[in-house]
């Protein structure tokens, strides 16, 4: 016989098991609503940000595009600016002392300055703005693909690409982000899911499905899609929302 052709050894084919199994599935958690408060229906929502006991959010629709602060005890929106009637708000972050917001199609993300909400400065980029969030050191941005990229905020330059798989299957639509304790939690879009990713191999560690929320809202209402990250560092909770959604809603994360 051929030596390429001789077969394992009992413990290499042992070994290769181990191996193909070595990666857990993700975990499916659950929630239970601690509160809500009130979120401006007008308000189609594009990025969430809880930094220093103060919430920001970014609103799209060309022509209604806006940054604004909100009461992070009532969601009454305290101040906010309109950005240029050409282009479509999207994704937020607060990184060090400047707040970053993203555009859809227009290669441009607004530099800010968030006391005040004058601009600083403006970067461009290739292809779609979608969400924004930091890790501390990197922007990390989505595009509506499978692919986060970790963004130089000096320069805007692409330090690297991640692909997010549930296995071997690439999870597309990834859209507003939260990086939390170490991971990256994204909505996907046209759906009331949110997914929690590794920032080290884009692996998916769990999935969210906050379907129930939406049928809590008041009627009537003109609520679409599930769109609203942010994290609460003094409770461990999320406060989370949704495109024209009339509430946002405070969730305790649970394990099965």
């Amino acid at each position: 016989m051929n030596s390429f052709f001789q077969p394992l050894p009992l413990l290499g084919l042992a070994c290769l098991a181990l191996i193909s199994c070595s990666e857990p599935a993700p975990e499916n958690l659950r929630f239970e609503v601690v509160s809500t408060r009130t979120h401006d229906p007008d308000a189609y929502t594009q990025g969430l940000e809880l930094a220093n006991g103060r919430l920001f959010e970014s609103t799209g629709q060309y022509g209604e595009s806006t940054l604004r602060e909100l009461d992070p005890a009532t969601g009454k929106v305290l101040r906010k600016r309109p950005l240029a009637k050409t282009v479509f708000g999207e994704g937020l972050t607060l990184f060090g002392k400047e707040l970053y917001v993203l555009t859809w199609k227009e290669n441009i993300a607004y530099v800010f300055e968030p006391d005040t909400f004058k601009l600083i400065r403006t970067h461009s980029y290739q292809g779609e703005g979608w969400g924004l969030t930091n890790d501390g050191t990197s922007l990390i941005m989505s595009n509506g693909s499978s692919e986060l990229k970790f963004i130089n905020p000096k320069d805007f330059s692409i330090q690297k690409t991640l692909t997010v798989k549930d296995g071997n299957s690439p999870v597309r639509k990834l859209n507003e982000l939260e990086f939390i304790d170490g991971q990256i939690y994204a909505n996907i879009y046209l759906t009331e899911k949110i997914v929690r990713i590794s920032p080290s191999d884009g692996r998916v560690t769990a999935w969210l499905d906050l379907t129930g929320l939406r049928h809590q809202l008041p009627r009537p209402n003109r609520a679409q899609v599930l769109n609203g990250i942010t994290h609460d560092p003094a409770t461990g909770h999320l406060l989370v929302t949704g495109k024209n959604w009339p509430l946002m809603f405070e969730i305790k994360l649970t394990h099965p």
